[in-house]
């Protein structure tokens, strides 16, 4: 059987610790390579040009279009410059879809999809405001956003604000995000086995873990704080933060003010996460803001026992009390009650592991994700051709 094959340009910033970034390494590691032939565009700054994620697209024999971010600290035409080289690929590839990742993406992949008169899909996974001009683009990411056939938003927190900002609610779809459900019990033994002796974790040590970008909207500070609160309550907890980022400086001087230097551990990026979570008793995901986190949907296919803020898809994904628990954000107190609540009740902690396997299992799958999303771009694409 033939397949009519449809080519897609990917448009992102592949930074080196972004969700948006294994959401989109899993989307290529599993799309339907007979059906859809992708070309991923990468922005990339002159420190982040060898990541991760370009290593892995290659090694599944992708060949990436580049675009650095700018051509020279006094070149003032570096927006102009960037959209130039992204317009003049488009329209030399003739693609039949165009689908964009953040707001670099947006910005210029959008108005390049425009005047070509190809269909663009955008997929919205957030916005982090840190500053002014963060804000600045966003606010100009938000707008351009109305110009595209569709926006895929990873919660319905995501979508109910784009409304508010005007934009269509008829042109947005919710698809939260999904992960790989087909944990080897086995090897996840071994690799709890390896990184609790690795990190010198003793088995009473009660080893709670963070996974994902190290920066002020994650509430890692009240993580911490927790941490030292439970700590005082008798219990043996350990801290195991997998990641990096701009907060990390901040995060090592509060552990060193707490007196948590010996129970503290930063394990950096690291590109096989499912073997550091192995070795996590309970994983903590305290941020004030989430669309649908994969790290949380990682830990809980795991069948790791979950408490995470109640922010984003959060609410829609953990049943409190049955699949997972979730605190208020920034609510120090309520994360150390649940983390005691795990800690003192090994029953509660292997129902909650039993129900969180099942729910991803069901619910977060990445093979029906990518489904849903090889159907979002051949609607698309045949709308814009009218058939």
């Amino acid at each position: 059987m033939s397949f009519l094959k449809y080519r897609l340009a990917y448009v992102l910033t592949p930074i080196e610790f972004g969700g948006a970034q294994r959401v989109s390494l899993d989307l290529l590691l599993n799309v339907n390579r007979k059906k859809f032939e992708i070309s991923p565009i990468l922005f990339f700054r002159p420190w982040e040009q060898d990541t991760f994620f370009l290593k892995e697209i290659k090694k599944a024999g992708f060949s990436a279009y580049t675009i650095p971010v700018s051509f020279g600290s006094h070149d003032h035409l570096w927006l102009f410059r960037r959209f130039s080289k992204l317009f003049s690929f488009l329209r030399q590839n003739h693609f039949d879809l165009l689908h964009t990742h953040g707001y670099v993406a947006d910005i210029l992949g959008i108005p390049c999809a425009n005047l070509l008169t190809t269909p663009v899909v955008s997929t919205c996974h957030g916005f982090i405001e840190n500053d002014r001009k963060l804000a600045l683009y966003n606010r100009l990411d938000r707008f351009i956003l109305r110009f595209c056939d569709e926006i895929i938003a990873v919660s319905i927190d995501i979508r109910n604000l784009l409304v508010s900002r005007g934009i269509k609610s008829s042109s947005i779809r919710v698809i939260p995000n999904a992960v790989a459900t087909n944990i080897d019990e086995t090897s996840s033994l071994i690799h709890r086995q390896t990184m609790r002796k690795r990190f010198a974790f003793s088995e009473t040590d009660f080893v709670l873990g963070y996974a994902g970008r190290l920066s002020r909207e994650k509430g890692l500070l009240s993580l911490i704080e927790a941490v030292s609160l439970t700590r005082k309550a008798g219990c043996p907890a350990k801290l195991l933060i997998v990641g990096e980022g701009s907060q990390r400086d901040e995060l090592e001087d509060a552990v060193r003010k707490q007196g948590l230097e010996d129970a503290v551990v930063f394990a950096g990026f690291q590109s096989e996460v499912d073997q550091f979570l192995s070795a996590m008793d309970a994983f903590v995901l305290p941020s004030l803001t989430e669309g649908t986190p994969i790290a949380l949907l990682e830990a809980m296919a795991h069948g790791i026992p979950a408490i995470a803020s109640a922010v984003g898809q959060i609410p829609e994904i953990i049943d409190p009390g049955k699949n997972g628990l979730l605190a208020p954000p920034g609510k120090v107190n309520e994360v150390r009650d649940a983390i005691l609540l795990l800690y003192n009740n090994p029953s509660i902690r292997k129902n909650i592991s039993k129900v969180a396997r099942k729910t991803i299992e069901d619910q977060f799958d990445i093979k029906i994700w990518v489904k849903r999303i090889e159907s979002e771009y051949l609607r698309v694409i045949k709308s814009h051709r009218g058939s």
